[in-house]
């Protein structure tokens, strides 16, 4: 081989060497953080307790502590030529983990997050608990997702879904973000034993770089499967059980009715209601970018059974619009972002005693079931939008009626952040709702609520990679008690890998 061909050959060869160099195929950081919290009466208020994913208690005063570890690990050799000249399929194991205590009338140890997550191409594999909010909104601002708004601690569950929107071929405007999972609620007193499938699928129509994008998801989440002692009548339950067969589980996934006439574990309630308690948004959404700002318009219209699956409801859903700051920060106040939402569930398609649909009765009952009579919640928790209550977080007067109490709400709501001298971070939340209970048992009158929040957050770089943060809620009206609270925490990363990236506490997050 002549010289001049052996320059430029060895010329490429070393530079793939130089351009795919490893990244450190282990990245870990590990933290800890110490808080406490207290309020002007027993029940804390609604904003410090409220999409945290169940780890702020509902009564105080008390302490918490918090340890945590996440991290990645490259399981393939990214130095190799193919690797180079393929980029994106590498495997990779990422993990997190993190353990609560707290400290307080009812002291308890919760594992608000503990997975594993396997990632190659565009697909994920996850097992375990991880905090999530599913659905179109934004999920720093928002009052919450309809469904699933991370109000909750996290079901344990097993899923496989895309690494974020896949487009169809390379280029198009049609993509696609989709995920299908099996978890477990566990025993609790009334149901032991049951399953939850979930499934969301949204597909975005235009490029990313598309100067107006349209969305349009569907979140389903269903409770199936269990068995109680507290359902004699054999006409919700056989004995007790509810349909629990793997050949159940096509009624469960796609709400249909198969293999249940004539068969003699099935109720006529199973048969009607699609086996299960089934909750879900139809979501859809614009998203655009204008001159320094970033809007994104969303509707997630909500759904129990078929009458509101095929509208019968409207208007009920939740309506938001959230305007993002995108110019750089050159003044000493700087807002970021503002959200603006309005949540209504009065309709419910109809009264139940006054209105036969096409499909079904009127009356959805948001969050209840006559099977799973602890309604749409997981330890103590609605797992939905907390605006629908319980029938505990109310004032004593205002207790009547099912484990959710008060599922007829209108309520509007407005977020707002901003960074304060390049370092202060502030989150505000303000949110009014009127409360009628529900159909069955309404309140005596309209309950009006108020519910605020102002939370800050700053790095301590003096005390090196330590976060702190401050919160101060107030609750005033009919439904809660009146009640003044706060929450101070110090987070401190105590430590990490080479090459490892420090994450902030996320916004929003107490």
């Amino acid at each position: 081989m002549e010289k001049r061909y052996c320059l430029p050959l060895l010329f490429i060869l070393s530079s793939f060497v130089g351009w795919a160099q490893p990244a450190p195929p282990h990245q870990a950081v590990g933290y800890a953080e110490v808080g406490t919290f207290g309020s002007t009466t027993e029940r804390i208020p609604f904003w410090l307790r409220a999409n945290q994913y169940g780890t702020i208690p509902l009564s105080g005063p008390g302490g918490t502590l918090r340890l945590g570890v996440q991290g990645s690990l490259l399981l393939t050799d990214t130095t190799s030529v193919r690797s180079f000249i393929h980029p994106g399929r590498e495997w990779t194991l990422s993990y997190a983990a993190e353990g609560v205590a707290n400290a307080e009338k009812n002291s308890t140890v919760l594992l608000p997050e503990a997975y594993l997550k396997l990632t190659h191409r565009g697909l994920v594999l996850l097992a375990g608990r991880r905090r999530e909010v599913i659905g179109l909104i934004d999920s720093t601002l928002s009052s919450g997702s309809y469904g699933w708004s991370g109000n909750a601690l996290p079901l344990p569950k097993i899923q496989i879904g895309t690494r974020g929107f896949l487009p169809f071929r390379s280029g198009s405007w049609l993509a696609v973000n989709a995920f299908i999972a099996h978890g477990w609620f566990g025993n609790t007193w009334y149901v032991k034993r049951s399953y939850l499938h979930q499934k969301a699928v949204t597909f975005r129509i235009g490029r990313p770089s598309a100067r107006v994008r349209f969305y349009v998801g569907l979140n389903h989440h269903v409770q199936w499967a269990g068995h109680t002692d507290h359902l004699p009548d054999n006409s919700i339950a056989i004995n007790g059980q509810m349909p629990n067969r793997l050949s159940d589980l096509p009624n469960v996934m796609f709400a249909i009715r198969t293999n249940g006439l004539n068969n003699d574990r099935i109720t006529k309630f199973d048969w009607e209601n699609m086996y299960g308690n089934h909750v879900g948004s139809t979501d859809f959404a614009l998203e655009t970018s204008l001159s320094g700002f970033h809007l994104l318009a969303y509707h997630q219209h909500s759904f129990e059974d078929a009458s509101s699956f095929l509208l019968q409801n409207v208007p009920d859903g939740l309506y938001g619009i959230r305007l993002r700051n995108t110019r750089p920060a050159n003044t000493f106040i700087q807002i970021n972002g503002i959200n603006l939402e309005y949540l209504t569930t009065v309709f419910q398609s109809g009264d139940p005693n006054l209105k036969n649909l096409q499909f079904g009765w009127g009356g959805d009952n948001n969050f209840n079931h006559a099977q799973y009579q602890e309604g749409w919640i997981y330890r103590n928790r609605v797992i939905g939008t907390p605006f629908l209550t319980r029938l505990i977080d109310a004032k004593p007067e205002n207790r009547i009626g099912y484990m959710v109490n008060n599922n007829r709400v209108r309520m509007a709501h407005v977020g707002l952040q901003a960074t304060l001298a390049g370092q202060l971070q502030l989150i505000a939340k303000v949110s009014y709702s009127e409360n009628k209970g529900t159909y069955n048992f309404p309140f005596r009158k309209t309950l009006p609520q108020w519910s605020s929040i102002v939370q800050l957050g700053m790095p301590l770089n003096w005390l090196g990679d330590t976060w702190l943060t401050a919160a101060l809620a107030v609750d005033s009206g009919q439904l809660y008690e009146n009640a003044t609270g706060g929450f101070i925490s110090l987070r401190k990363t105590i430590w990490q890998t080479a090459g490892a990236r420090v994450p902030q506490k996320p916004p929003g997050r107490l």
